[in-house]
């Protein structure tokens, strides 16, 4: 009989069961689904806002309602035919629900903009926040849309987002 080489079964269990406590315990580190999809989340979100504030420009414009403070009949707030950074405004344009539902969102100036007119939106359930959060809070989180009004009828909103701190 010759001399088989080989591995016996219990060094094959040994070499599995390692294998599977390596994967357990690092697999969470190189996978991080769930800020990756909270980041998507918020991109996606700035997309929804420009296409609503687009629409309502349309309608607006159609509408003849392109002033400074205007309202159409769907109850949008406007400022140049735009969706106002408020609940009534593009909240409301893009049909986010109300606060703390999916979003939270607040207006101020939190990162020292020129206007007062930003309106912060960030993910519901990320970190602490909820309805009562203000927009230094948003702000703080670094995950989530700002949206600024139009400046004047020849300017559009500004929107903008910070992903840098949505995986953590």
């Amino acid at each position: 009989m010759r001399n088989q080489k080989g591995f016996t079964l219990i060094e094959l269990i040994i070499v599995i069961v390692v294998l599977g406590i390596l994967a357990v315990t690092a697999a969470p580190q190189f996978f991080n689904f769930s800020g990756d999809a909270r980041t998507s989340t918020v991109k996606g979100l700035k997309g929804n806002i420009q296409g609503a504030y687009q629409t309502v420009y349309a309608k607006a414009a159609v509408d003849g309602k392109l002033g400074d403070s205007d309202q159409l009949d769907s109850g949008i707030d406007t400022v140049y035919g735009y969706p106002a950074a408020t609940a009534d405004g593009i909240a409301k344009a893009a049909s986010l629900g109300s606060n703390n539902e999916d979003w939270v969102f607040a207006i101020g100036d939190a990162s020292n903009n020129t206007t007062a007119d930003v309106f912060y939106i960030a993910p519901a359930g990320l970190s602490d926040l909820n309805d009562s959060s203000t927009a230094e809070d948003i702000y703080a989180t670094s995950c989530y849309v700002s949206y600024a009004n139009a400046t004047d009828a020849n300017t559009p909103p500004v929107v903008s987002i910070d992903v840098s701190s949505c995986g953590n």
